[in-house]
């Protein structure tokens, strides 16, 4: 019986599929491995008895998807490399380097799809590690130091208003956006301005940049990017001259863009110490730095980190999260993490866009204490940025601004245990302004101004609770410049809240709406 077309065509294509071969199309080529050595002789063919002793000569021979092998030698292969699409670049123990314009200065630049594991990065005139637009990328293992020699700018906190009012406790007029900070390029830099990335970023170790940050991430435009941050450790980041802030993780988000990170066991420490370089004594020094923008979609999850021993002036913060300007939406949760020894606000929730933005941060799990800043002289006239263990503020007259806080210890501080600012500059529109807290299963102390401090200046509505929490110190509460809104008040209510006879007296004679309860007092 003879076949028919339609049976013999199902045949072959079965035939073909069992062997992994479609009509018309080659086999899948997993790709080549070839291997590159700083000590190898000249003329090699890339295997690993004759490798490459050229980055050049390794680029020009691999291509998509192949894998390139760094083997060891004393000296680090010069000039950088730009992978190609697919590509692995595995390390053995060799390292790179650039000192030259090749690649904007970067020792390994990305492609989409590539993967960068065990490589040594020892000095770059930019990034050690830098990618845009990647798609799927793995930096795994990587020990990155001495990067952005040339101290190019990279990195810019996005440009946010002057609070003109804030030292004379009064609403004036918003300022346009006039401020904003220079960074370098960071050790590992990923930028997205289109499409959609993931990023796997776990077990790196970026130290001693020369000028510049340690890992960074940005998006802009309309990109799509999530993140995945586990055990990286970065130390001793250093900031360099005519640049205004170093951080140790940086992540921001502007135009239209999203950003979804987990943060996992990463640690930050000896940031911008004086020791390491005179100018880190005046370096606006970030341990964690999340920064907002536009009208941009941040969600950023932060568990067990551990921050220690940072430098810096007034504004150093082990994390600083902050809305710069705009419209973003934006939320930060961060669990079971340790922060210590900085010289200003430990912890920093800031919304300081005037113009309607949403900023949410959510704590449980937090231990911050040992700020360093003499503010206490200053901290009447400016609350914020002067070594408060916790200082969450807001300034918009549209803004909504809300700090959770459970399972807490703020302790040590030079300035406040617990910050909350609100402040609506004037404006001819009814104020929108909403700034709540809640704090729980919380222990406040050792703060050498006031263990809480509450103060709103302008039109807003302010709400906050306490409940199952101890306040050992003072309680200062403020109002001017304004009115608070309907259903503003300060609940301490909740649970059994431990408080000093001080803070209790202070709550008696409260500017701010207060909802008291019984037995608040505690030895």
């Amino acid at each position: 019986m003879n076949s028919s077309p339609l049976r013999l065509a199902v045949g072959v294509l079965c035939c073909a599929v069992a062997a992994g071969v479609l009509p018309g199309f080659a086999a899948a080529d997993p790709g080549r491995t070839w291997f590159v050595g700083a000590n190898a002789a000249a003329n090699g063919n890339g295997s690993e008895a004759a490798p490459f002793n050229t980055l050049a000569a390794v680029s020009a021979a691999a291509g998509a998807g192949d894998t390139i092998i760094v083997l060891p030698a004393p000296t680090a292969l010069d000039g950088g490399i730009a992978l190609e699409p697919g590509q692995k670049l595995l390390g053995r123990g060799g390292a790179l380097t650039n000192s030259t314009a090749a690649h904007d200065g970067d020792a390994v630049r990305l492609a989409p799809g590539t993967e960068v594991r065990d490589i040594v990065v020892a000095g770059a005139q930019r990034s050690g590690i830098y990618g845009r637009n990647v798609g799927s990328v793995t930096l795994s293992g990587n020990t990155i130091s001495d990067t952005n020699r040339g101290c190019q700018t990279g990195f810019v906190v996005q440009p946010f208003p002057p609070m003109l009012g804030v030292p004379f406790g009064m609403s004036l007029p918003a300022a346009p956006n006039l401020i904003s900070l220079t960074n370098g390029y960071a050790g590992i830099m990923v930028d997205s301005d289109a499409g959609a990335s993931t990023l796997t970023i776990d077990r790196n170790t970026v130290r001693d940049t020369a000028c510049g940050d340690g890992i960074d991430i940005r998006t802009s435009g309309a990109a799509q990017v999530h993140a995945t941050l586990t055990g990286n450790l970065t130390e001793d980041i250093n900031e360099g001259l005519t640049k205004f802030s170093v951080l140790a993780v940086g992540m921001q988000s502007t135009g239209t863009s999203a950003l979804t990170a987990t943060l996992r066991g990463n640690t930050q420490r000896r940031i911008a110490l004086p020791a390491n370089d005179p100018k880190n004594a005046v370096a606006d020094s970030e341990g964690l730095f999340i920064n907002a923008a536009e009208r941009a979609r941040m969600r950023i999850t932060i568990d067990g980190n551990r921050y220690e021993h940072g430098g810096g002036h007034f504004s150093a913060n082990g994390i600083e999260f902050v809305t710069s300007n705009g419209t973003p939406d934006s939320e930060v949760t961060l669990t079971n993490s340790e922060f210590r020894d900085v010289p200003g606000d430990i912890v920093q929730n800031l919304n300081l866009s005037n113009e309607g933005a949403r900023h949410v941060m959510t704590i449980d799990g937090l231990t911050a204490s040992g700020s360093s800043f003499p503010g206490e002289v200053l901290n009447p006239i400016v609350p914020g940025n002067l070594g408060t263990c916790l200082f969450s503020a807001s300034f918009g007259r549209d803004n909504h601004t809300a700090l959770t806080l459970r399972n807490a210890h703020l302790s040590q501080c030079s300035a406040d245990g617990l910050g909350v600012y609100a402040y609506s500059p004037a404006g001819p529109n009814p104020a929108r302004h909403l700034m709540t807290f809640a704090v729980s299963d919380t222990t406040i102390s050792g703060a050498k101004v006031a263990d809480l401090h509450v103060r709103a200046v302008g039109d807003l509505t302010l709400t906050g609770q306490l409940q199952d929490t101890r306040v050992a110190g003072e309680i200062a509460l403020g109002q001017s410049g304004g009115n608070l809104g309907p259903g503003s008040v300060l609940d301490f209510t909740g649970g059994r809240n431990c408080l000093s006879p001080a803070a209790s007296q202070a709550l008696t004679n409260s500017a701010l709406p207060v909802n008291l309860g019984a037995g608040l007092s505690c030895g």
